[in-house]
């Protein structure tokens, strides 16, 4: 009986090994913490373009876009939201020119300030909060401002895909999209490649505040999957 020894570890051969979880629990928690917030991020970006391409179609066929309120008028502006857009989507919260919906302290994908108005997304717009917690604003304008062309007074719509969750960067967690004949387009659309990435990048040197916004028809190319910014 005495020539048999008792199997196991010992203290050292324990700490040993413990110290080699803890070392590999450090290297890919890290990694997959990320995998796992950019898999949600992607799902609800598709989930938020989905939901928003149906309130845009829906009311453009009652003729919002026909009867779109110019001037900055917030009353009219409401009663419009309100007649052609809120049937069409559940929301928790909805803001007329006001905080409480929005950030305010959004950065494009460069790093400056987005825009230094009350609401943290332009001058004089209604934002709301989806029922997933995605933050949502809206702005109307004539311009190429997504990198989207545009045919008289549009709509362009940023999408905060993790509501008041940093990092409020545009192209990371924040996207543009703007409505242009009958669908509502990813910001980028009708750029070239070669804008798209230029503009979709941390080095972007646009002389307008709105680097990242190409890079919402990025992630629609490639399955909205995220991220779509390159590293430095």
């Amino acid at each position: 009986m005495n020539n048999f020894k008792k199997a196991g570890f010992t203290l050292a051969e324990t700490l040993i090994t413990i110290g080699i979880i803890g070392i590999v629990a450090a290297m890919t928690i890290p990694t997959l913490m990320t995998k796992l917030k950019n898999d949600r991020e992607s799902a609800i970006l598709k989930e938020d373009y989905s939901i928003l391409q149906q309130m845009m179609k829906m009311a453009n066929e009652e003729g919002a876009m026909g009867s779109i309120a110019v001037g900055n008028n917030m009353d009219e502006m409401k009663e419009w939201f309100n007649t052609y857009f809120l049937p069409y989507i559940k929301t928790t919260s909805v803001c007329y020119d006001k905080a409480g919906c929005w950030n305010n302290n959004v950065k494009t994908s460069a790093g400056k300030t987005y825009t230094s108005s009350k609401t943290g997304c332009g001058g004089v717009t209604i934002s709301f909060v989806l029922y997933n917690g995605s933050y949502v604003c809206m702005d109307d304008f004539g311009d190429f401002r997504f990198g989207v062309k545009s045919k008289g007074i549009t709509i362009g719509i940023l999408v905060d895909v993790n509501g008041d969750k940093q990092p409020n960067v545009v192209g990371e967690d924040i996207f543009a999209l703007q409505f242009y004949e009958n669908e509502l387009l990813p910001g980028g659309y009708h750029m070239t490649k070669n804008a798209v990435d230029t503009n979709c990048s941390k080095n972007c040197t646009d002389s307008t505040p709105y680097c990242g916004t190409a890079c919402t028809v990025k992630a629609q190319r490639q399955g909205f999957k995220l991220p779509v910014i390159p590293k430095k």
